[in-house]
């Protein structure tokens, strides 16, 4: 069986080719892939993967075949596929038509939500992930640099479980109102800001007690870091780069910060955003700014990072 692929073939470059779908093994299902969302990790990933890798780890797909042992899915039933290395190295990811995976790795989709909504499953987990290790306390205060994907579900997570007063730090129009609907009480645009850190401290009623980074830049890493007040703060760097980043410890032990580093969701995390989505709790629509098809992949991936009101751009396969 083949499948059209967008495949590694150089840092940055892909070629859109017919590859070969393996068989499911034991305890693997194959899937048709619905729609795959492309994350910032991809970029990062496709400038030090070995060429032939196929990216795309954001995934909502349909089961075709199972392989030995698999007795809990049946052809037709849905799932959003965490772990097992989906898009690394030679587990084939979702910027190919077909998968094949295992199956302990997936996480059921109802029939009461479609693809299109349940494909950003993975990265809205994230947000879960992140805000989960940041301990948020009820009522603390809130900083999140940078409204894109990563910082607008850091948003609805933050907001969801409590906290207090959330003030979002981005230049983008589009993004800032978002931000702004998701229950931001303000959105402070960085570039008009001559000291960020008082202006931020004043929108809050005080410094930040939890800062998220959610852009993936060395510089606003740096300035995430010098946001927080008071003992006991926490420093989320969710935003990813292969750049290196200067931190004083004195600063840090000073205020006795805690610097956070997460990687990424569980099954349990996208469990919960399912159930959210089912019960229509989460706007799904809202973090999808664009829909595109497998031949635009490598345009897309080219204009992620630059200053923009792109959200989630998503690839679909039906339709």
């Amino acid at each position: 069986m083949k499948s059209r692929a967008q495949v590694l073939i150089a840092p940055g470059q892909f070629d859109l080719r017919e590859v070969e779908v393996p068989e499911p093994g034991p305890g693997q299902v194959r899937m048709r892939v619905h729609a795959c969302g492309i994350c910032g990790s991809d970029k990062v990933l496709s400038q030090i993967s070995v060429p032939g890798t196929i990216l795309g780890h954001e995934v909502i797909a349909e089961v075709e075949s199972c392989g030995a042992g698999v007795t809990e899915w049946r052809p037709g039933d849905r799932a959003i596929p965490i772990g097992d290395a989906l898009g690394m190295s030679d587990q084939r990811g979702g910027f190919s038509e077909w998968i094949t995976i295992a199956a302990s790795a997936l996480v059921r989709v109802p029939e009461s939500v479609p693809s299109r909504d349940a494909v950003i499953g993975e990265p809205i987990g994230n947000g879960l992930h992140f805000v989960r290790r940041s301990r948020l306390q009820p009522g603390q205060r809130v900083a999140i640099l940078g409204a894109g994907q990563i910082g607008l579900s850091i948003l609805y997570w933050a907001r969801r479980l409590g906290a207090g007063r959330i003030v979002v730090s981005e230049p983008a129009p589009a993004r800032a109102q978002l931000a702004r609907e998701l229950g931001a009480n303000a959105v402070i645009n960085p570039s008009a800001e001559r000291d960020l850190s008082a202006a931020i401290a004043a929108a809050l009623g005080g410094r930040p007690e939890v800062v998220f980074e959610a852009v993936g830049r060395p510089d606003v890493m740096e300035d995430a870091i010098r946001l927080p007040g008071g003992r006991g703060s926490v420093v989320v760097l969710a935003g990813i780069t292969m750049s290196e980043l200067t931190i004083r410890p004195v600063s840090l032990c000073l205020k006795e910060t805690d610097l956070v580093f997460p990687i990424g969701t569980v099954k349990e995390e996208v469990e919960e955003v399912v159930a959210a989505l089912h019960s229509g709790a989460l706007p799904a629509e809202r973090f999808v700014s664009h829909r595109i098809r497998q031949h635009e992949i490598p345009d897309a991936l080219h204009e992620l990072g630059k200053p923009t009101n792109q959200i989630k751009v998503v690839v679909e396969y039906l339709g």
